[in-house]
């Protein structure tokens, strides 16, 4: 790896440790010191080994246990040493050791220079992420944690877990989780600043909650603001500093998913999945500001901008429209936009950013749509339905439609 690339990457990570850096975090409250050096003949080079290593150590994520530890490199007189070694140097450190693996004996902590350079083949994500577990896991055990399975299937692997070995049916994990970082709190005698992320998981129960256990570790989202994680719900938690952290899952994350996740319309989620009051339905609020709805005769589907202003003004689902049963849509004439919903005899909400958003919804609604909805000669509707001599009533761009309550009769009047 070239140093441009090296630093590149540095600079990656360290963005990301940010990101992922508890709000408010307060000062480390113990220090870690630690040297790195080679011994014996080895190919990878020391300088992407330090930065690597500072990298593992200080993200928030790992031992630095979201900054009430920090890890400092030092000349001599360290806690620990951070050793990149030759094979043979390692299997003669310890009968313990062999030349296959890396090993940690006493207060060296030995990464094996061919497992660091080559990986090994239980690894699935490249090389990058399996030096910051290896580096991790030995860490892990100076810190004085041991060795642990997988718990069980089709879940995120402890970073104890030895993963150079068999991932035994877990997902490989790089970031001690939960559990391992209160031990390690415990045994360095500090606190855990939680992520937003982990505080969330944490409020909900963790593994025995309405997520389940942890399917990957805590990534920072691709536009560089937030951070999410996946677990086996399916389900995820985002977090981002406007918003705060809030899972999603079922029907709603799988048409959050459509959308693009957090970097399509709607954003990060501002609250979790809500129970409508009437008993029937779901909804989750995001940032745009928008909402996905969600009933089992409906389906999922997103509403924002001038018609969700719009529709709440209308009392949302409670109102006289019901539930949506699209999404926003574009008018045939590229000029409009109209979303439909549920009500059993026909509604839409139009918006043009001339007339500005109004419903139409009934016998009104079915006689508009007779004359060519937006299309006809009545153009868009420039008020929602409203009460009338004898009955109710709706203006369009080009006239008017009433309706009589006691005929239940339809009236265009084009002016």
């Amino acid at each position: 790896m070239t140093r441009a690339l090296r630093l590149l990457l540095v600079t990656l990570v360290a963005v990301a440790a940010v990101v992922l850096q508890p709000a408010g975090a307060s000062a480390a409250e113990r220090t870690v010191t630690y040297t790195v050096s080679t011994r014996g003949a080895v190919s990878g080079d020391l300088g992407h080994f330090t930065d690597v290593a500072r990298d593992a150590l200080t993200d928030p994520r790992g031992w630095s246990l979201g900054g009430t530890v920090a890890f400092q490199q030092v000349a001599s007189g360290s806690d620990f040493d951070l050793v990149l070694a030759a094979p043979s140097v390692i299997a003669a450190a310890s009968p313990g050791c062999s030349a296959q693996w890396s090993c940690r004996v006493g207060r060296s902590v030995y990464i094996n220079d061919e497992r660091w350079r080559l990986g090994t083949a239980s690894w699935p994500h490249g090389i990058d992420t399996y030096q910051r577990y290896v580096i991790n896991h030995e860490v892990g055990h100076w810190v004085g944690i041991g060795h642990t399975d997988c718990p069980s299937a089709g879940r995120t692997a402890w970073v104890m877990q030895q993963q150079s070995i068999s991932l035994q049916g877990c997902h490989a994990n790089v970031w001690p989780v939960i559990a391992e970082r209160e031990q390690a709190g415990r045994l360095l005698g500090v606190s855990v600043a939680w992520s937003a992320v982990e505080q969330r998981y944490r409020a909900l129960g963790q593994e025995g909650g309405i997520l389940g256990a942890p399917v990957d570790w805590e990534r920072r989202s691709p536009d560089g603001v937030g951070a999410y994680q996946n677990f086996a719900r399916p389900a995820t938690i985002y977090a981002s500093p406007a918003t705060g952290a809030h899972e999603i899952y079922g029907a709603i994350r799988g048409h959050y998913g459509a959308l693009g996740y957090e970097l399509g319309l709607l954003g990060y989620p501002t609250t979790g999945e809500r129970g409508s009051p009437d008993g029937v339905g779901r909804y989750q609020n995001f940032a745009r500001p928008g909402t996905i709805y969600f009933t089992p005769a409906t389906g999922a589907h997103e509403i924002y901008g001038a018609i969700h202003g719009h529709y709440a003004a209308l009392s949302y689902e409670l109102g006289p429209l019901g539930y949506p049963i699209t999404g926003e849509r574009g008018s045939p004439d590229g000029v409009g936009r109209y979303q439909n919903f549920s009500r059993s005899d026909g509604a839409s909400i139009y918006f043009t950013p001339r007339t500005g958003a109004h419903e139409v919804y009934g016998p009104i609604w079915s006689r508009w749509g007779g004359t060519g909805w937006e299309l006809g000669p009545l153009g868009y509707p420039v008020s929602g339905v409203y009460d009338a001599a004898g009955g109710s009533r709706t203006d369009f761009e080009g006239g008017y439609i009433t309706l009589d309550a006691a005929t239940g009769e339809t009236e265009v009047v084009l002016e």
